[in-house]
């Protein structure tokens, strides 16, 4: 079984940012949210992406995408697991540098 999670912030991250995987109150894992290209001249040019695939102590496979552009950052978050009740123990947060 899979299920994703998806989100976004329409705030630029100036200076980049992290995105936070928990399970349960348990980070498992950071994620950076580069800059984007703030000289691009239309939107498509100014995203920038990261991602990691992390597995968790149970087996349990993420598959974490982040998008930064001049309109904001978006995430996604694809968990591969056999965890049924998993999707409701998984939190996603987006914190913005501040400088």
């Amino acid at each position: 079984m899979s299920f994703i999670l998806e989100g976004n912030d329409c705030i630029p991250p100036i200076s980049g940012g992290y995105l936070i995987v928990y399970k349960d109150s348990a980070e498992i894992t950071v994620v950076s949210v580069p800059s984007p290209n703030y000289t691009a001249d239309r939107y498509r040019d100014s995203v920038s992406e990261n991602g990691d695939i992390v597995e968790d102590e149970d087996g349990n496979e993420f598959n974490i995408s982040v998008w930064s552009s001049n309109v904001g950052v978006d995430w996604s978050v694809e968990v591969d697991t056999n965890d049924e009740s998993l999707k409701d123990k998984i939190k996603v947060e987006y914190h913005a540098n501040e400088f």
